[in-house]
């Protein structure tokens, strides 16, 4: 089986240096300095499994993508330029480890819709600029579909050892993690700070218990039932009053202290390497949801401005 990656910053590099230690093709579509550092080193991975070199797999770069696994490890606003950097492709399946719920619908709008599967990643890492992805989190890539086909991928990428899981309800697991994701956004965007330090502050999980509320109000009107799952029960975070909901939150932040310490969301990496936020498919999305719902979202709204801000002179210094 062969495994197209588009992109290779921490996720994409974690998944390919599994796979290729798994003995299985690779092929990354890179381009700038990272093509550069793959040609030189390969695939490197410290943390939770190390990988560098090549492994036992064949890795290729830049080829171009033919009947493949067709991975898109590139944040949703970069999509219309990986679309263009792949060029014309007939992938036996492709599914993204973007953030959100709306990639799943840009690859419909790209691919058969047969072909695109669901996909929630439930996995974290850190591109360092030496090229190397430490890998600090390994809870579960859920893949949508219970086929033949789709179980042999989920089976492969297991193996190899991201933990992955199929599927027959990925809708419910993409928006279980969109929705605690949300809210570790914005409180890492504000406070700037490893996860458990961020979620352990009382103001900042209350902050994020309200975002967990009023998104699950979204979800809710989309026909979604959420669930709890790892690191956020948004579930029950959502239907407990403010109090207990913050509470619930301040223990996750006490966790990532003492299970995860250094982990920091990639907003804050984006933030640190003076990179775009994913802001309009994420958050802005929720709130043109809540907007066309007629739901009153004032947390989900000043978050999406203050984010939105902090994205507007992140590019303006940019540049």
């Amino acid at each position: 089986m062969r495994f197209s990656i588009v992109g290779c910053g921490a996720l994409g590099t974690i998944l390919g240096a599994h796979l290729l230690g798994a003995g299985h093709e690779v092929n990354v579509r890179v381009r700038g300095m990272r093509l550069k550092q793959i040609e030189t080193n390969g695939l490197c991975v410290n943390g939770l499994r190390q990988f560098s070199g090549l492994g036992c797999g064949s890795l290729t770069i830049n080829m171009p993508v033919k009947e493949d696994i067709l991975v898109y490890a590139v944040k949703t606003y970069h999509f219309e330029q990986a679309f263009s950097d792949v060029g014309s492709s007939n992938p036996l399946a492709v599914f993204s480890l973007a953030n959100g719920v709306e990639k799943t619908r840009l690859l419909k709008n790209r691919y058969s819709e047969s072909s695109v599967l669901g996909c929630m990643a439930n996995f974290s890492g850190e591109l360092g600029s030496d090229g190397v992805a430490n890998f600090t989190r390994n809870v579960a890539v859920y893949i949508g579909g219970s086929s033949v086909h789709v179980r042999s991928i989920v089976e492969t990428i297991n193996s190899a050892g991201i933990n992955t899981i199929s599927s027959d309800k990925i809708e419910t697991e993409e928006w279980s993690k969109f929705v605690g994701w949300v809210a570790l956004l914005v409180t890492s965007v504000i406070a700037r700070a490893d996860t458990g330090a961020t979620l352990a502050n009382p103001y900042l999980a209350q902050i994020a218990a309200t975002i967990i509320y009023e998104s699950s109000l979204i979800a809710l009107k989309q026909g979604v039932t959420l669930i709890d799952r790892a690191p956020f029960p948004v579930a029950t975070i959502s239907s407990v009053s403010l109090a207990d909901a913050t509470r619930a939150v301040t223990k996750i932040g006490e966790d990532f202290i003492r299970e995860a310490p250094g982990h920091r969301m990639s907003a804050v990496q984006d933030l640190a390497f003076g990179r775009e936020l994913e802001v309009e498919e994420t958050l802005g999305f929720l709130c043109k949801e809540a907007v066309s719902f007629g739901l009153d979202c004032p947390c989900l709204q000043m978050s999406y401005n203050i984010v939105s801000g902090v994205n507007h002179i992140q590019k303006s210094l940019k540049n």
